[in-house]
């Protein structure tokens, strides 16, 4: 019987250079990977923010909008209300800015008057935003502009934004009287500044216009 030679054949593993070389490959493409997923969270976060600040101020303003419209209004006369001291229904001052105007709510008593004024305050504590503030009374009798501005009898003002998230860096006002055939009206740019307390790179600004609706 013959017997066949074996023969014997080696199987050559991968070199220790050749492992190096695709675990460094693998390595590079996971850091890629988690440079991407990295990167596409931090603009996640950033519309995140930008979003929160931009729906927080644009609502805000919709409602200031809104309620402005009513300025003036009487229902009982034939005339425009005015705050006592006023030149116009939709008063507007600067240095501080502010915005003011009243309106009729009821045919009398306590509640007769709704006064309003928005104004910007800067903040006296550092890790506070500044505050754009609403001041809102009720009166029997017309208010003059300063004590519509301040908390006390009738009402109190309050911040419309989170001091530790928002801050208000600019609240500006630009009035113009517009005269009509047999009225005089009122025009008001309002522009508003605020950024993120944690985060100032996230800024958001916007305006819009308001119209004064019962002529004088």
């Amino acid at each position: 019987m013959a017997i066949q030679a074996v023969k014997r054949r080696f199987q050559g593993g991968g070199s220790l250079v050749e492992l190096l070389v695709s675990s460094l490959i693998g390595l590079m493409a996971l850091g890629v990977v988690g440079s991407v997923y990295v990167s596409g969270q931090k603009t996640a976060l950033e519309r995140a923010k930008m979003l929160m600040l931009t729906q927080n101020i644009s609502s805000t303003l919709q409602q200031l909008k809104e309620d402005s419209q009513r300025a003036g209004y009487d229902g009982v006369d034939s005339s425009s209300l005015m705050l006592s001291g006023a030149s116009s229904s939709l008063y507007t001052q600067t240095g501080p800015d502010l915005l003011a105007y009243v309106y009729r709510t009821a045919s009398s008593g306590s509640h007769t008057y709704r006064s309003v004024v928005y104004k910007r305050e800067p903040s006296s504590v550092s890790t506070l935003g500044d505050a754009l503030k609403i001041c809102e009374k009720h009166s029997s009798t017309l208010l003059t502009i300063s004590a519509a501005s301040d908390s006390g009898s009738g009402g109190n003002c309050f911040n419309l934004f989170d001091p530790k998230q928002i801050s208000i860096s600019q609240f500006s006002l630009d009035s113009k009287r517009v005269k009509g055939p047999s009225a005089v009206s009122q025009w008001v740019s309002l522009s508003v500044t605020g950024q993120l307390v944690s985060d100032t790179s996230v800024e958001y600004q916007t305006s819009i216009d308001l119209m004064q609706r019962n002529w004088q």
